[in-house]
């Protein structure tokens, strides 16, 4: 029970946070962008989604950094803060990407088009999974 409220309380906590900051006009403003790293950082401790916030983060021209799930030395999965419409844009993704990645084996999207697995037939740098993830507007990657 307890755990439940606590959580409870943090997510009405990191909603209210969201419309108020979501409220402010962020443009030159980086103390409204710092904020929003500030919050971000929050969640990411309290292991909540930070979907909300990356997507105010893009509107305000600071990119946020992705956060990945490495499975293996070949795999990685993300949420993404736009996340695809429908299996034409998840096709046109996976044709494009595969046509300039060469060590790209695909990219699956869970049923939903809210979480994306990467796998490759080369082993993950640094490198690679930082141009893969720009593509989904990140500017960087955390491994969490």
């Amino acid at each position: 029970m307890y755990y439940y409220c606590k959580t409870k309380l943090i997510g009405c906590v990191s909603t209210a946070t969201l419309i108020v900051l979501s409220t402010i006009s962020f443009g030159q403003n980086s103390t409204g962008a710092d904020s929003l790293k500030q919050l971000r950082s929050q969640l990411i401790a309290s292991n909540q989604p930070t979907t909300e916030v990356d997507l105010l983060l893009h509107q305000s021209g600071n990119n946020p950094s992705c956060i990945i799930h490495q499975a293996d030395d070949y795999t990685f999965s993300f949420t993404p803060y736009q996340p695809l419409v429908n299996e034409q844009r998840e096709q046109k993704v996976n044709l494009r990407l595969k046509a300039y990645y060469p060590f790209l084996n695909y990219i699956d999207f869970s049923s939903d088009f809210t979480t994306v697995q990467i796998n490759c037939n080369e082993k993950l740098t640094p490198t690679i999974i930082s141009e893969l993830v720009t593509h989904f507007g990140y500017s960087g990657y955390e491994i969490h």
